[in-house]
């Protein structure tokens, strides 16, 4: 008896699979033509050569034996209040041209989501081509910086730029344990960074790297940053891609230094953390890509969204993120998940005044609880990144809540929203 033919019209299902070494020139060619940015080479070198991640952590999607589409898992430890929390990152997301509009990511991402599930990867961030896309499979915004565009004419000057000086190579391994440090006292969801990102990425950027030093042999602080000459050399932009400081000290003599160049730079672009002080440095209010005036409000940065977040798996994401101590109590939280069901349900979630919570199933019942919330995972993932307050929500009707229980999840992720470092984008 001869097999059904398949239905006129319907796609072949796609194939998700892990990459193996056989598929290092089809995933080449499908990066190359998907991204039109890079050489067959160097797409190549892309999947076999990368300091973040290996083959093993490529995934493909294949239609009728043919590789049309791969992401990859990159396996990321991120630094959040204090603690070192593995993320899976998702990222180099590719389709290829002829394969678009057919539902073909959406698989590919399903079956990503899925295989984190099962092999216990509770969190997942990735940085979004296009927010929507991204959202309707529950990953919700978690960083939020303001972009700074000002003549350094108009920064405070300050007196300690005279213990900064440019970078030598026997400084490159304080400032990595500085980076590392810094990322673990204050950083939230900052990347950690390994060796080869350093080495192989990092210290080959054509910018100037400068440090700030007070006594010999004890970098506080180091810069980072880069040049656009095209409009002259006494006209030049300057973006300053990364800036960490141990101390106030440090802060303010790389902040110095910027400002001594005035003579020649016009411009500073900057995308600072949600709890910056750049306003404050500032003699003036300005920005220089303003955008529209509101009645008698004085521009100075533009906000904008980064990477975003994915609570995988529920119960393990929120017991694993630490929140802030000191606070007790209990909600029942309603969790709507449309993508990944086994997180759609109502949770006892419960903290005695540790950094960490306690998660559970709640009890099927129907008395009335006083603190209660429901909220579908997208918006969940942005308020326990700390993006987005959850009392902010509840006005906005983002979530449903009773105002104690926004006030217990505000307690708990108080602070600011993540901040990965633009230098860790993936």
């Amino acid at each position: 008896m001869s097999p059904a033919p398949a239905r006129a019209g319907r796609a072949p299902a796609l194939r998700y699979r892990p990459a193996r070494r056989t598929d290092v020139e089809a995933l080449a060619e499908l990066g190359a033509r998907a991204y039109r940015v890079a050489s067959l080479e160097q797409r190549r070198e892309f999947y076999t050569d990368h300091p973040r991640f290996g083959l093993r952590d490529v995934r493909v999607g294949e239609l009728d034996g043919a590789i049309v589409a791969s992401l990859v898992l990159y396996p990321f430890e991120a630094w959040v209040r204090g603690r070192r929390v593995a993320v899976a990152g998702v990222g180099s997301l590719a389709v290829s041209p002829e394969h678009r509009r057919r539902g073909i990511a959406d698989s590919l991402l399903r079956g990503t989501l899925r295989e984190l599930r099962v092999s216990g990867r509770a969190l997942s961030m990735l940085a979004p081509f296009r927010d929507a896309f991204y959202r309707k499979f529950g990953w919700g915004a978690c960083e939020v910086v303001h972009q700074f565009a000002f003549a350094p004419a108009n920064l405070a000057t300050f007196d300690e730029a005279r213990h900064v000086r440019r970078l030598a190579p026997p400084d490159r391994g304080r400032v990595q344990a500085l980076y590392a440090e810094v990322a673990a006292a204050t950083g939230h969801f900052a990347l950690a960074r390994n060796e080869a990102w350093w080495t192989r990425r990092l210290w080959t950027y054509p910018g100037e790297w400068l440090v700030y030093e007070r006594r010999r042999g004890a970098i506080e602080g180091y810069a980072y940053y880069e040049v656009d000459n095209t409009k002259g050399y006494h006209h030049l932009a300057l973006s300053l891609r990364e800036i960490v400081a141990a101390t106030p000290d440090a802060h303010r003599g790389l902040v110095g230094h910027v400002a001594s160049l005035a003579d020649q730079v016009e411009e500073v672009q900057i995308a600072a953390p949600a709890n910056h002080a750049w306003a404050w440095l500032l003699q003036n209010a300005q920005n220089l890509h303003p955008g529209s005036e509101i009645d008698a409000f004085r521009d100075t940065g533009n906000l904008a969204l980064g990477a975003q977040l994915r609570l995988v798996d529920l119960k393990a994401a929120l017991e694993l993120l630490p929140v802030a101590p000191g606070t007790r109590g209990s909600l029942r939280l309603e969790v709507e998940d449309p993508v990944l069901p086994l997180n759609a349900r109502a949770w006892q979630v419960e903290c005695d005044g540790s950094s960490h919570l306690r998660v559970k199933p709640a009890a099927a019942t129907a008395r009335r609880v006083r603190h209660r919330a429901r909220a579908s995972v997208e918006p969940l993932a942005s308020i326990v990144s700390g993006a987005l307050p959850a009392k902010a929500a509840m006005r906005a009707g983002l979530v449903d809540a009773t105002p104690e229980a926004a006030s217990l999840l505000d307690a708990w992720y108080r602070g600011t929203p993540g901040y990965l470092f633009p230098m860790n984008a993936f």
